[in-house]
């Protein structure tokens, strides 16, 4: 414990900005494909009226490749809220460029937390342009995969990009190095060896199984629950990542995949329940 106390101290100072990357795109894809199998008909329709000929997971990871050009949309993938904080959101949520904190202007802000509702308001409201709405869809679908990856609401080094790691041994990650942010994009995920059938099947069975519910909480709410878990997974720099932690950790990574996909489906069937008019 002191020793993590001593790593908290040490990275603290670099966690005012983290890189956008949330799950790979494999965790993306699956929380959309959980979502869809959750979506009444009448959203299922209006997604396809958006989105054309792709799918949810299609456009999973869109919101990624869209930062090229869009900068200010990297601070929306992601909340930094200090180890052992509640998430305040003067401290933690950035103000967007130019505009005052509390001002008239200052409605929306540029972290995950502002952004899931900011976009979900765009998504519901029919009297937009439909390429703004299916560009709000998108987002709403990859944001609220981001802000389950434990690690997008972690005030510590970057989001535990600057907590180096060996992977089962390895030293050489897709950087040129492994750090605990990528663990949890990718890594976990990867080492499970499943193709996405057998990923869905698995998570379905879980959400029946487990008796997992969206339940009725908020962008807020789960921001608390990955900053927790991010905090119980915590290792000390130049740790490795073994078999046990695998072992421990992979249930959590599918658990959130699991309340992602749900309530990505609460959001969308609420924001989608009545067809634009004709």
């Amino acid at each position: 414990m002191k020793a993590l106390r001593a790593l908290c101290a040490a990275v603290l100072c670099l966690s005012v900005s983290a890189p956008a990357w949330g799950w790979g795109r494999t965790g993306h894809r699956l929380v959309a494909e959980v979502a869809w199998d959750h979506l009444t008909p009448e959203a299922r329709a209006q997604v396809q009226a958006l989105l054309g000929k792709e799918s949810l997971g299609d456009v999973a990871s869109w919101a990624d490749a869209y930062l090229a050009g869009n900068r200010q949309t990297g601070f929306w993938h992601y909340v930094n809220v200090p180890p052992g904080m509640t998430y305040d959101r003067d401290r933690d949520c950035q103000t967007q460029p130019g505009v005052t904190l509390g001002s008239h202007a200052d409605k929306w802000r540029d972290c995950v937390v502002d952004r899931i509702p900011y976009n979900l308001e765009r998504l519901h409201d029919t009297s937009l342009d439909t390429a703004d709405r299916a560009i709000a869809l998108k987002f709403v679908v990859h944001l609220v995969g981001d802000e389950h990856q434990p690690y997008h609401v972690y005030g510590l080094g970057r989001g535990a990009n600057d907590i180096p790691v060996t992977v089962f041994g390895e030293e050489n990650g897709k950087w040129g190095h492994h750090e605990l942010h990528e663990v949890w994009d990718d890594g976990l995920i990867d080492h499970a060896h499943r193709d996405d059938a057998a990923w869905l099947k698995l998570l379905e069975q879980q959400i029946r199984d487990k008796h997992l519910e969206a339940g009725e909480g908020d962008a807020v709410a789960w921001a608390k629950e990955s900053q927790d878990l991010a905090g119980k997974a915590l290792v000390l720099p130049g740790s490795d990542i073994d078999e046990a932690y695998y072992e421990k950790y992979l249930p959590e990574v599918e658990t959130r995949l699991e309340l992602a996909g749900l309530r990505l489906a609460r959001l969308l069937n609420e924001a989608l329940a009545t067809p634009p008019a004709k």
